[in-house]
C-alpha cells in the first residue's frame, strides 16, 4: 500500500469519517511530515461539511489508540466511524512499511 492509494481513499471518506481522520493525523507522530502535508489539505476539504464530533466519534478514536477497547468500540461503531478507522488503521501500516524499508535501504 502506498501514499497514492491512501490518498485517493481520502476521496471516498464521507465528511465525518474525513474529520476524525484529521483529527488522527494530526495526533500522530508516527506519520512521516511529508505525508500529513500531502494528505492534511485534502482531508480538510473533505471534513468541511462535517457535524462536531459526538460521543462515539471519540470512543472511535480512542478505539484507534488503544485497540484492546475496540471489541467493546465495534458494537457502536456507525459506517463512517468504521471507515475512519480503517483508513487511520491502513495509514499507520503503510507508514510503518515505508519506514522499515527506508531503514533496509539505509543498511545496504
Amino acid at each position: 500500500m502506498d501514499l497514492d492509494f491512501i490518498y485517493q481513499k481520502v476521496q471516498v471518506l464521507s465528511p465525518k469519517a474525513a474529520k476524525i481522520a484529521l483529527r488522527m493525523l494530526d495526533n500522530d507522530p508516527h506519520v512521516p511530515t511529508e505525508w500529513v502535508m500531502s494528505l492534511r489539505p485534502a482531508l480538510v476539504m473533505r471534513s468541511n461539511d462535517a457535524p462536531g464530533f459526538a460521543g462515539t466519534d471519540w470512543m472511535t478514536m480512542v478505539a484507534i489508540e488503544r485497540p484492546g477497547i475496540r471489541k467493546f468500540t465495534e458494537r457502536f461503531e456507525s459506517r463512517e466511524q468504521r471507515h475512519a478507522r480503517l483508513w487511520v488503521t491502513s495509514l499507520r501500516q503503510a507508514s510503518r512499511a515505508a519506514l522499515q524499508q527506508a531503514r533496509f535501504s539505509d543498511d545496504a
